[in-house]
Parts: C-alpha cells; sequence; structure tokens
C-alpha cells in the first residue's frame, strides 16, 4: 500500500473546508481546518500549522457571529471556546516576543469585544501589551484597554492604568493626552482615592485644574477647563441639580467612553 502524504491530505482537508466557507457552514470549516492543521503538525510544518489554527478560529468566531446575530445563546459556548482554543494553538507556535503573537492577540480580544465579551477580552489585551516594544503601538494599546475597562465599569483598573499612561510617557500627543487627562479626571470623581492614595501626578493635576495653572499636562482649551472645573465642584460637593445642567454642555467635548463616565458621576451622586 502506498504511504499516505500529508501534503495531499493537508489540501484535502483545506478544499473540504473552503467549500463549507462557501456553502455558509462555518462550524464544519473550523473543524476541517482543524484537520489541517493536524496535518501540518505531523508534517513538522509548525507555521503551517498556525496558519491552519488561525482560519480555523476566524470560522468559529464566525459561526459565534451568527448565533448572536439570529439572538441564539449558547450556554456551553462551543464555537466560541473552539475559537479561543485554536488562537492559543496558533499563539503556541510562535517565540515569545514574536509581533505576531502580539498580532494573534488583538485579533482575539477584538473579537471577543465584537461578541460582547469585553471582560474576557481584557487578559489578552494585557497579555498583547506585555509584548509591544514600539512606544506608538503601546500607546495606542493602552488607550484602547483604557476605554475597555471603563467599558467593563472597572473603574479603579482604568484609573491605575490612566495614570501609568500618563506616567510612562514622554512624548504624548496634545489629543490623545487631553483625552487621558480628562479620563484621569472624571474617573478620579468616581473611584474617589483617598489623598494619600493619589500618586503625585494626579495631585497635580487636579491643583493644576483647579487653580488654573498654565500647564503642558493640561492642554485644555478654556470652556472644557471650566467645564471639568465645574463637575469637580459640583461633584465633591454633591450638587445634583447644577450637576445636571453642566453635563450637556460638557458632552460635545467628551468621547463616548467620557460621557458614560460623567453620566455614572451623576447617577452615583443622585444615589447619595
Amino acid at each position: 500500500m502506498r504511504k499516505p502524504n500529508v501534503s495531499e491530505a493537508t489540501n484535502e482537508f483545506i478544499g473540504l473546508a473552503i467549500q463549507c466557507e462557501h456553502s455558509e457552514q462555518p462550524s464544519f470549516a473550523g473543524q476541517t481546518y482543524i484537520g489541517a492543521a493536524k496535518c501540518e503538525a505531523l508534517a513538522g510544518n509548525h507555521l503551517g500549522e498556525a496558519e491552519q489554527y488561525l482560519a480555523a478560529a476566524r470560522q468559529f468566531i464566525k459561526a459565534e457571529a451568527k448565533l448572536l446575530a439570529l439572538k441564539f445563546h449558547s450556554p456551553d459556548r462551543e464555537n466560541l471556546e473552539a475559537a479561543i482554543g485554536c488562537y492559543l494553538q496558533a499563539l503556541s507556535k510562535y517565540p515569545d516576543k514574536s509581533p505576531i503573537r502580539t498580532s494573534i492577540l488583538m485579533e482575539l480580544a477584538n473579537n471577543l469585544v465584537s461578541l460582547n465579551h469585553k471582560l474576557e477580552a481584557v487578559t489578552y489585551y494585557e497579555e498583547a501589551l506585555e509584548i509591544v516594544n514600539d512606544s506608538t503601538m503601546k500607546l495606542m494599546y493602552m488607550r484602547n484597554l483604557l476605554n475597555l475597562l471603563i467599558d467593563c465599569g472597572k473603574y479603579d483598573n482604568a484609573l491605575q492604568l490612566a495614570n501609568t499612561i500618563f506616567d510612562s510617557n514622554k512624548h504624548i500627543p496634545d489629543g490623545v493626552l487631553t483625552e487621558i487627562q480628562v479620563s484621569r479626571v472624571l474617573l478620579t470623581l468616581l473611584v474617589k482615592p483617598d489623598e494619600g492614595d493619589k500618586i503625585d501626578s494626579l495631585k497635580q493635576l487636579f491643583d493644576d485644574l483647579m487653580n488654573d495653572t498654565e500647564s503642558e499636562a493640561i492642554p485644555f482649551n478654556i470652556d472644557l477647563k471650566l467645564k471639568l472645573q465645574s463637575i469637580i465642584i459640583c461633584s465633591t460637593v454633591g450638587d445634583l441639580q447644577s450637576l445636571i445642567s453642566v453635563a450637556p454642555d460638557t458632552k460635545p467635548y467628551l468621547t463616548s467612553h467620557q460621557a458614560d463616565l460623567l453620566h455614572a458621576i451623576v447617577y452615583r451622586t443622585e444615589r447619595l
């Protein structure tokens, strides 16, 4: 009998997987790509194996998204767990500091966010951050993670990360710096850390802001500065009506995540 040809088997699996894709059967396509990955493993082609696991993961994500669109809920999360497993299998085929690992982790995290598993995505964002060396990319990923933590209601963690972003980056573009500093102000009003727990740069931010001190660390226009001052005072003294009054005029200056923080501040003040 002829010895089985692993390359032929791989091609057969890939061909079948493509057929499944064309017939809108992503779960079957995912399983078939796993078959191709195992063939690549037998042939000792680890990069090919990783490629097939990634193809499988993307099909399982597609299957999960399809169920979500139809408002079906799978308590066992078969497709999602299969996708995560395949991403992690692909991840294991690359060296620890490989930029491809970063790309895989970010793809997994972004897919989890799109499927509304945001808290689960945080772990993979954090793993990706540990690998990134480029300062611009790192700043972008940290900013994305900050917004994700805000989405998840993890305000303590978000404030800690926002402080880290400010303190660890020497050259932050003004637009990004404004966004980070506004978020730090709003998060501080929500978290209400003890004065002794505030890091020096956070104390300085509030001092400069409330005393109208000119500083490169707060590149705010005058309108935004005045509105933040009002929010700080209203929140500190618990003046709900004034806070409700200033909020609509402030929102045009805020990102959607910051607008959510402001809403949370108003809600918390209302509950006091």
